[in-house]
């Protein structure tokens, strides 16, 4: 890893180039699926071997980013994704492809922004949302590894507020998801324009999933700095004014008719 030349990262560059034509030039006939499975079992391999390059070596990382794998690798999940099939081997080729761009940039803020520019908010968007829970999972790595403060306040962006809102619900169907529940708490909920922008357009059990987040975090055993207490006093005020709204709906607990309506849960989970 440490010793490696840079012509090996070209060499793998231009075996991901070739099988992405190769891969777009079977699509377009519909034919050749045995072709197509050569191609992400090469494709696969090549990520792989990225993958492991990239482990805490930063000469690595910046070398690949340099020649351009990173919008390579994002433009091979696009084309992937708009695959039909669903087949092991494809998935195989996205789960390694999502590894590489997680760790070219663990603990680097150039690979970070070249990921962000290349990928932000359609990547995300689409895997997400993708049927494959590791897809999923290795997709929430990649968001949380490029998240910052600016980054989160991004997410305000009405074309761009699906993206948090995917992360709480991947979190909710996934609940031993660390990668989800660590965007959460450690990004999303150090925004209350986005907390707030959020809760109007989830769902009452996906309110109770965010309260329960929000309590996680509040009851967290490590030292809050003034600027996070100066955020959970704005969550307050904003619940505050939540629990004034709904707290009548409490009494519809004696109505059998309204068993079913979620609202008082809320208003006892906002209350606690």
């Amino acid at each position: 890893r440490e010793t490696a030349e840079e012509s090996i990262f070209q060499d793998v560059l231009e075996m991901l180039t070739s099988t992405s034509n190769a891969i777009e030039q079977i699509c377009k006939d519909s034919c050749g699926l045995a072709d197509l499975d050569t191609c992400l079992v090469l494709m696969a391999e090549c990520f792989r071997c990225l993958r492991n390059a990239c482990v805490e070596c930063a000469k690595n990382q910046h070398v690949m980013r340099n020649l351009g794998l990173i919008s390579t690798s994002v433009h091979l999940i696009k084309l992937l994704h708009g695959i039909q099939i669903k087949e092991e081997l494809l998935l195989t080729a996205l789960r390694c492809s999502l590894q590489f761009l997680g760790n070219i940039a663990a603990g680097n803020g150039d690979s970070q922004n070249s990921i962000w520019k290349c990928a932000f908010p359609e990547l995300f968007l689409t895997c997400l949302t993708y049927s494959d829970e590791k897809i999923v999972t290795y997709c929430c790595m990649v968001l949380f590894t490029c998240l910052n403060s600016e980054r989160v306040r991004e997410l305000l962006d009405p074309g761009n507020l699906a993206v948090a809102l995917h992360v709480l619900r991947v979190y909710k169907e996934q609940l031993d998801s660390e990668w989800s529940f660590l965007i959460v708490t450690e990004h999303l909920l150090k925004c209350p324009e986005l907390v707030k922008a959020l809760y109007a357009k989830l769902s009452n059990q996906e309110r109770v999933t965010l309260l329960e987040l929000m309590m996680a975090k509040v009851s967290d055993k490590n030292p809050v700095t003034s600027e996070e207490v100066n955020v959970f006093v704005r969550h307050a005020d904003f619940l505050a004014g939540c629990f004034q709204e709904k707290c009548g709906a409490v009494l519809k607990l004696t109505a059998a008719a309204d068993v079913e309506d979620e609202v008082w849960l809320i208003t006892i989970y906002i209350l606690e």
